[in-house]
């Protein structure tokens, strides 16, 4: 550590070794790669995550946070990627939803749910897509209709990742108002999975086995009117302040695990011989680790110069798509190359670079698929991309 260091590079470099530390000793990629093929969830894992108050960062101390910054979010996220990008994944569904509670939640949600959510006691996922609302989201159909005290809610979800985990919240997006402009008639609605009426399928995912990958089927279930979280038909703009810093957290995992597919294929090229030296040594295969390796330089400042935006409360829209199209590119092109280079014993289903391949195919889609990202880019750039 420099002499020239500042206090926040000082500690978001405690936490960045803490975090590098308990993913050894808890959460490596091998054992992620178990996980992931028997479909278990390691609730104990995500315990101590919330022990070790990683869901309070950034969080105001008044409200019992951790302290810190978004960035250290950052952090956190990096460093757990280089376990799973399911369990960033995981991570950021709690760490980002959070954030929505303590803005926009009431006295009451908040005084049940944020203590809940920082010790572990509650998770949080989400459910916007639907069958015919996927890149198009304000399309959705799920409806919420007000019933005295209570909405009912009909329709059903897709692709919601941690749905049916234990002590799981849903931030259930639905049609309040059928009538207005399809953003302006959606709002957020706390679900409960449990509740009669509630209907949770797994789907069987290629990979992000971790945390499992559901549907939410929802006929006629009645929820009260005060998980409403914020004022009605407000959704779409909660969803939008939301997923920048999710898509940042996203992007930090991304850069975490192609720096741990890196690693590990970098020791390979080192100790693999082939025609008498190391692989490594062929132009080849030194240069195109060069490139991937200073790809991953140049997107790791990127992610980082989004959660300084943040974290200075200025636009980051932008930078958020940007980072999250660099890095799940540089994800999915890392775990293709080294795949090449570890020739044949990387297709072995025992090693974590299967693992890697599989989950990097879907990076470019989760979270906001890289063309949705690039017109967003091209909206903040003036641009109006058909």
């Amino acid at each position: 550590m420099t002499e020239d260091m500042t206090d926040s590079d000082q500690l978001r470099e405690f936490v960045r070794q803490s975090v590098r530390a308990f993913v050894h000793k808890e959460c490596d990629e091998w054992r992620c790669l178990e996980w992931d093929k028997a479909g278990t969830y390691p609730k104990e894992v995500f315990d101590q995550i919330a022990d070790l108050g990683w869901y309070g960062i950034g969080i105001p101390d008044e409200l019992g946070g951790s302290g810190g910054t978004a960035s250290d979010l950052l952090v956190v996220a990096e460093e757990l990627g280089r376990g799973s990008t399911d369990l960033v994944a995981c991570f950021s569904l709690t760490a980002s939803g959070l954030r929505t509670i303590v803005t926009d939640g009431s006295d009451v949600q908040k005084a049940e749910l944020i203590p809940a959510i920082m010790s572990g006691r509650t998770r949080l996922s989400i459910a916007v897509t639907e069958p015919e609302a996927g890149s198009d989201a304000a399309s959705l159909l799920t409806s919420a209709r007000r019933d005295g005290d209570h909405y009912v809610l009909n329709g059903q979800k897709t692709f919601c990742e941690a749905a049916g985990l234990p002590d799981t919240i849903v931030q259930l997006y639905a049609r309040t108002d059928p009538a207005a402009r399809k953003q302006d008639g959606i709002s957020m609605i706390l679900l409960d999975p449990t509740l009669p009426g509630v209907t949770l399928r797994r789907l069987p995912t290629m990979g992000r086995n971790i945390t499992g990958v559901y549907e939410v089927f929802l006929d006629d279930v009645r929820v009260p009117v005060d998980r409403l979280v914020g004022v009605e038909n407000n959704g779409w703009r909660q969803l939008g302040a939301e997923l920048p810093l999710e898509r940042l957290i996203i992007s930090a995992g991304f850069v975490g695990a192609t720096l741990q597919v890196l690693e590990d294929t970098l020791q390979h090229v080192k100790e693999r011989e082939q025609f008498g030296r190391a692989i490594g040594d062929f132009q080849a295969v030194a240069h195109l680790l060069v490139d991937l390796y200073t790809r991953v330089e140049s997107v790791r400042l990127l992610v980082y110069r989004g959660g300084e935006l943040h974290d200075a409360g200025q636009p980051h829209t932008k930078e958020a798509s940007m980072a999250k199209i660099a890095s799940a590119e540089l994800y999915a092109d890392a775990a293709r190359y080294c795949m090449q280079l570890h020739g044949g014993y990387g297709y072995v289903d025992e090693h974590p670079l299967t693992m890697h391949y599989v989950d990097a195919v879907i990076a470019t889609v989760a979270g906001g698929a890289s063309q949705v990202q690039r017109n967003i880019v091209a909206r903040e750039l003036g641009l109006k991309p058909r």
